[in-house]
């Protein structure tokens, strides 16, 4: 999925900090990659991983294709589904979220809505998407592609890029910044450390900054 190969600890360090962190390194690192209008519905749960790319369609070509890709999806992967932002039918229920479970999906990312969202809580699976509606997009949509570049919200995902989201929201990493971008989350996550330790010692907050500055 990637011209680029995770370094053996990166999933675990990304999963260390927040979205809010990682969206500061962005900001730093000159990236956008702040993905707008998608949100956890299964609150209290951090996702990571390299995309797996999908792009549903309203074509009639497509109608018979629905979830057999989910048979090519490799453990760790989170599923990044285009389904132009429609929230009028879904892409996704508790019957995929508990095959996902079972595989070990990292989690799954929705540019449109889940419906079953009782089972996917149940499973607490990661689950970010516009929202719930309980009309289902079989017979309306289909699989377009897998792998091949897709939009969430307005920004561009290819397989491999690494997703991250939380409760605060999503953000996507281009895969060739991956370590780029870790590096001054981690110094951003070390700053804001440093904020802490000295409010909790009862610094001015003029003192916080200076202390944050320094670490």
């Amino acid at each position: 999925m990637s011209d680029q190969t995770l370094r053996d600890g990166t999933i675990e360090a990304f999963l260390k900090l927040s979205s809010a962190i990682i969206s500061d390194a962005l900001d730093l690192a000159g990236v956008h990659g702040t993905i707008e209008g998608l949100k956890t519905q299964v609150q209290g749960l951090k996702m990571c991983g390299p995309a797996y790319t999908v792009r549903y369609t309203p074509a009639s070509s497509a109608l018979h294709r629905f979830a057999d890709f989910m048979d090519d999806v490799p453990a760790g992967a989170v599923v990044a589904i285009d389904n132009g932002g429609r929230t009028d039918c879904s892409v996704w229920g508790d019957t995929l979220s508990l095959f996902a479970s079972r595989h070990d999906f990292a989690g799954t990312i929705i540019d449109g809505v889940c419906r079953d969202i009782d089972g996917t809580r149940d499973l607490k699976y990661p689950m970010f998407s516009r929202g719930t509606y309980m009309r289902t997009g079989k017979g309306r949509i289909g699989v377009e592609s897998t792998l091949e570049p897709i939009a969430l919200s307005a920004i561009t995902i290819r397989a491999g890029d690494l997703i991250f989201a939380d409760d605060t929201g999503a953000v996507a990493i281009p895969r060739e910044r991956i370590d780029e971008v870790l590096a001054f989350a981690e110094k951003i996550a070390k700053r804001d450390d440093a904020y802490a330790a000295a409010i909790k010692t009862g610094a001015a907050m003029a003192d916080v900054w200076v202390a944050g500055a320094k670490a």
